[in-house]
């Protein structure tokens, strides 16, 4: 073989190879959003009270509450969430690993591209920007004061006061914060596991822009977290109920950062 036979076939490889592994990582990526079947499912009813506020439980605490003369007040919405996960068979202890469990960055995907008609021109968009927004700013919040928690420790442990330890939480979480949309490389990337794994935390919001067909918040593997909605307003319902499940409460007199 001649040697620009084998300078073309090297050529060749370099193309080839990342385009087929590129590939390969999207292809995965309907794999790692897609419910498997026989998986471990818990249902919950969550409630949206005129207030703003929610309420979550089972099927059956529902159902006793109703038996005892419970009834949403007018204006309430209500949501049945299935909640799914395949690390422990147990859905509610796979959200608190997921969700708790330490790592060196984490991604929000906000959706598909066309989240961005929402600050140019809402009408576009396929669903609720302000649903959008309200899920997003609330699973951000969320996510990054677990985060804060788990550096405050740290910095506490190495000796700094409160205020200090506060700062350098606040400081580290924010290095290890990002935001994207559901892209072709964020799907490759979520795909490959660069993305979604044990050191890097990965929480995905699909709606109805994004063809959502279910009401179900999926754990597929460690560090990945799927919420998806047939409406907007359900995936903000979702992320009330990771906050249920979590058992997490927002500090009063304190802002969401």
């Amino acid at each position: 073989m001649s040697r620009r036979t084998l300078l073309a076939l090297l050529i060749a490889v370099l193309i080839l190879v990342p385009a087929g592994y590129i590939s390969y990582g999207y292809s995965q990526y309907s794999k790692v959003v897609s419910v498997p079947e026989n998986a471990s499912t818990a249902t919950y009813v969550v409630i949206n009270l005129p207030n703003g506020s929610f309420l979550s439980m089972t099927p059956r605490e529902y159902a006793n509450l109703t038996l005892h003369g419970f009834k949403p007040p007018a204006g309430s919405r209500g949501y049945l969430i299935n909640v799914t996960g395949t690390l422990t068979g147990i859905p509610p202890v796979d959200v608190n690993l997921t969700m708790l469990a330490p790592y060196k960055r984490f991604t929000i995907v906000i959706g598909s591209p066309s989240v961005k008609v929402c600050s140019s021109n809402p009408a576009e968009f396929i669903g609720s920007c302000s649903e959008r927004t309200a899920a997003v700013t609330e699973i951000s919040a969320l996510t990054s004061t677990l985060f804060k928690r788990y550096y405050y420790w740290q910095a506490i442990k190495q000796g700094m006061n409160n205020a200090s330890a506060k700062q350098y939480a606040y400081e580290q979480t924010m290095r290890r914060y990002d935001i994207r949309y559901l892209s072709f490389l964020t799907k490759v990337d979520i795909g490959l596991g660069r993305l979604g794994n044990k050191n890097h935390l990965v929480v995905v919001l699909l709606g109805p822009a994004e063809g959502a067909t279910k009401n179900v918040i999926l754990i597929p593997r460690r560090g990945t977290i799927i919420l998806e909605g047939r409406s907007d307003s359900t995936l903000r319902a979702e992320v009330a109920l990771i906050e249920h499940i979590l058992n997490f409460k927002w500090p009063q007199n304190t802002t969401k950062k």
